[in-house]
């Protein structure tokens, strides 16, 4: 295919437009990935900013020894998931507009 005529597709992986054969796509090739693990990214610990846990039940039992509690009712409280969706939406129709205008253009 000449150049001219190059198909492009948003790699979300990338976070950009780029030509179909370069996307990128996440497969788990193990079955351990369909578990939940203790593992998380490195977090930082509301009640002692100091503290960073890269596991969750560490950074749950600092929250009881703390005497905290882990609720989980951020839906009870106005956590709208479809909100953080339409935004991340409107972000990558603006970012591949402005990727198409600069390939037209440049």
């Amino acid at each position: 295919m000449t150049e001219k005529h190059k198909l492009f597709q948003w790699c979300p992986i990338q976070g950009k437009v780029v030509p179909v054969e370069d996307v990128m796509v996440r497969v788990h090739a193990n079955a351990a990935h369909n578990f939940i693990h203790d593992e998380m990214p490195p977090t930082r610990n509301p009640l002692n900013p100091r503290e960073i846990y890269t596991s969750k039940s560490k950074l749950r039992a600092a929250y009881r020894a703390a005497g905290a509690e882990e609720v989980g009712t951020e839906f009870d409280r106005g956590y709208n998931p479809e909100r953080h969706t339409e935004a991340r939406e409107k972000q990558v129709v603006a970012n591949f507009m402005r990727q198409v205008k600069e390939r037209l253009n440049g």
